[in-house]
């Protein structure tokens, strides 16, 4: 049986929506649901439903948020906000007082048959940002004890929305508009201090109860909230073709990492669930069809919206939409490892296995590192490789800076780069030739190698080539000619540089050097490809480190 959800708003509304009705099928069928994006509209495709007469109690689909001020305690899915909040508060002083030594605490512990703080139950975090932006809306609590009330009237309420069955109306209590459910309603939609756009101002009788009871059932099923200060940034995952019950599953584990930041947010949570789809897909022994798919092809992205708290109310600041990144198709085992492989290498799993990525080097409280993260972000969202050749340049300036400050960084390495540009932009028949892998060889021996030996004081060193990056960058704008005089000059001053250590080392010619059929390819290739394509190329692959040292005189450390 299939039914369709049409996208009437083209935000996180209607992905609430085909969400919500999902899950009320797969409670009244008690089987699976399939749902697919087909552009203007949802489709949900399940088994046939049971005769009305045949149908089990319905429940709400979310719970109910219980603060003390509301009286009795409701009975079915109830969550004890004010506990929740004191068991997350403890939590967050008990971390804040281990701090850095969190580890060597919790291993006290253990040896004293001792835990941490319990975490609050999975769905407070949904109940803090209600919370925060209901400011007197409470629709969500009316209609929850309104379908609790009498489970024969509520069944034959959905029944008939559905349109299986056809009764007299019931009437339903009427539903409030509230930003959270309905995004492009209330302050900072059209202007910066509307006066006729709060959520009050949209009319209850344009408010169908039934399609905002499945927003509320599906918040809890794909909407992710995260707390910056007094403000909020929400996500909503956008199913493209996978079954609820695996949405929910990839749901509830993003929901459980400690994601936090502004940009950092937005790239881990996509390259997070990223992960976790390829790791519960099907090319790996489990259950989500991603075989010969790209991870977009499963889902879609992520709708993101950032409120801003203006005390008495929220506004709407900023809201846009991010598609998962799908750099190549997982054919296979080996695919789906590597697509892993160069996320964990990006942002790593600290939390989990103590893994750093090498964007953890990036602050957001420091101004130059902002621009970095933003062109990765941009990268994430557009999938252009000129993109991410763009963010490799500019993070290659950022190790410069670290390392010059005797600061942490980790470089990007060669596999890693081999994995997106080869598997992802087909770019093998550059980075795969022996004249590229020669000339990225000695920019990576002055440059990234070059400054471990100076750190280290050993010698013979290297002169550290600090501008190279900017200067490549400002010849191949200049073009193809500029370019290629700046290429040529730096293997004339590097060749010369390496038969001088040569000779410092007794003669003997250990210290790589560029060969002149090696520079002819390269001036070839950039023939026929472009120079700044291939000059691009080479300073990513010239700042990345290599699994084991490439020539006698490679001695960086990561660390």
């Amino acid at each position: 049986m299939r039914f369709e959800v049409p996208k009437y708003t083209m935000t996180y509304a209607d992905t609430l929506r085909a969400v919500g009705l999902a899950s009320l099928l797969e409670e009244i069928t008690g089987k699976g649901v399939q749902v697919q994006d087909c552009g203007e509209r949802f489709l949900l495709d399940t088994s046939e439903l049971p005769p009305f007469e045949q149908w089990p109690p319905i429940s709400p689909g979310y719970p109910f948020i219980y603060l003390k001020a509301d009286g009795e305690r409701p009975p079915g899915n109830v969550l004890d906000y004010e506990k929740e909040k004191k068991r997350a508060d403890q939590l967050k002083d008990f971390r804040r007082a281990t701090g850095n030594k969190r580890d060597a605490v919790m291993r006290a512990l253990a040896e004293q048959g001792l835990v941490e703080p319990p975490q609050p139950a999975t769905e407070y975090g949904m109940a803090l940002f209600l919370a925060s932006m209901r400011k007197g809306w409470s629709s969500d609590k009316q209609l929850y004890l309104w379908l609790m009330e009498d489970s024969e009237r509520t069944s034959l309420w959905i029944a008939k929305n559905l349109g299986v069955v056809v009764s007299e109306e019931i009437d339903a209590p009427a539903v409030s508009n509230s930003q959270v459910f309905n995004p492009i309603s209330g302050k900072g939609v059209h202007r910066s201090k509307p006066d006729s756009t709060t959520p009050g101002s949209i009319s209850d009788k344009v408010l169908d109860p039934f399609a905002e009871w499945l927003k509320f059932r599906g918040a809890y099923r794909a909407m992710l909230p995260y707390r910056q200060d007094s403000d909020f940034k929400v996500f909503v995952i956008e199913p493209a073709d996978i079954r609820l019950s695996q949405l929910e599953t990839l749901h509830r584990e993003l929901l459980q990492r400690n994601l936090w930041g502004s940009i950092r947010l937005d790239i881990e949570a996509a390259l997070y669930l990223t992960q976790l789809l390829i790791q519960h897909s099907d090319v790996l022994g489990n259950s989500i069809a991603l075989h010969r798919r790209r991870p977009a092809e499963v889902i879609r992205g992520l709708h993101q919206a950032y409120f801003q708290s203006l005390g008495t109310a929220a506004a709407l600041m900023n809201y846009s939409f991010a598609t998962l990144p799908s750099w190549f198709p997982i054919n296979d085992r080996d695919d789906a490892n590597a697509f892993i492989a160069v996320i964990r290498e990006h942002i790593g799993d600290k939390q989990r296995d103590g893994v750093t990525g090498c964007l953890r080097s990036l602050r957001e409280d420091r101004s130059g590192d902002v621009p970095v993260l933003q062109q990765y972000r941009k990268w994430l969202m557009t999938g252009n490789l000129m993109d991410f050749l763009e963010f490799c340049y500019r993070f290659a300036l950022h190790l410069v800076g670290q390392w010059g400050q005797n600061e942490w960084a980790r470089a990007m390495t060669t596999i890693g780069l081999d994995t997106i540009t080869g598997r992802g932009y087909q770019m093998q028949d550059i980075t795969g030739t022996e004249g590229f892998n020669n000339i990225a060889m000695a920019i990576r021996s002055a440059t990234v190698y070059a400054m471990a030996s100076q750190q280290k004081k050993q010698s013979p060193r290297r002169e550290v080539r600090f501008g190279l990056a900017q200067k490549w960058k400002q010849k191949m704008k200049a073009g193809k000619e500029e370019f290629v005089a700046a290429l040529c000059e730096f293997v004339q001053d590097y060749n010369w540089e390496s038969e001088k250590m040569d000779k410092m080392d007794g003669g003997v010619p250990k210290h790589h050097k560029v060969k002149t059929q090696h520079l002819d390819e390269v001036i070839e290739l950039i023939d026929k490809r472009g120079a700044e394509l291939v000059g691009m190329l080479l300073l990513a692959y010239g700042y990345a480190k290599t699994a084991k040292a490439d020539s006698p005189d490679d001695n960086f450390q990561e660390d």
